[in-house]
């Protein structure tokens, strides 16, 4: 596939970005029990390079939820935030929360990074009719460039773009924005594949 997605394509997967923002509101606001916003996503389709630029520095601290996709059209999904910025929005989270430990912060991570993976997934398989189901999500703490390495060697393969969609919450009642990167890392043909289910 080349590098640059015509517009009708694009528009395309941000249908899909959309739908899955929307699901993954919907399923945090009554996981929270009060209203959580997403911003309209914007999609882009990046090489490796421009994935990094994206998140931030190579060396930044961050935290990660990596979950593996399986079926019609495997890749990895790969959900990462500023490891500071994470850290303000778990606070949120866990309000009423004494002693918060690392586990609980973990388990916050892996439900969000959980209910990010399966809303785009299930948004995916409603628009294409494709069969696709995720790993139960890893979390890790650590600079970008050990964070994607570990995301790459993980899918053994991957094509030679990725799916880019960047996620904000929005927490009306503590006037919080969290702030995300949500990727897709396709292996080979899998994005020609959700493309070709979509009709283009």
């Amino acid at each position: 596939m080349d590098k640059e997605l015509s517009e009708l394509q694009l528009d395309a997967l941000k249908e899909v970005g959309n739908i899955g923002s929307g699901n993954a509101a919907t399923a945090l606001s009554q996981m929270l029990n009060k209203k959580i916003d997403m911003t309209v996503p914007e999609v882009d389709l990046l090489p490796y390079d421009e994935m990094i630029k994206r998140i931030g520095s190579e060396e930044d601290l961050v935290v990660a939820v990596l979950l593996g996709a399986y079926g019609d059209a495997p890749g990895n999904l790969l959900f990462i935030m500023n490891y500071e910025k994470a850290q303000e929005f778990s606070k949120v989270l866990l309000n009423g929360f004494e002693d918060v430990s690392e586990d609980l912060y973990i388990s916050v991570f892996q439900e969000i990074g959980n209910i990010l993976g399966n809303s785009y997934i299930n948004a995916i398989n409603r628009l294409t009719g494709l069969n696709l189901v995720t790993s139960v999500p890893a979390v890790a703490v650590d600079m970008l460039t050990a964070v994607l390495s570990s995301s790459f060697m993980a899918s053994e393969q991957f094509g030679e773009n990725i799916l880019a969609i960047d996620t904000n919450f929005i927490d009306n009642i503590d006037k919080l924005e969290s702030g995300g990167n949500f990727f897709y890392i396709p292996r080979p043909n899998s994005l020609n594949i959700i493309l070709a289910k979509l009709g283009l």
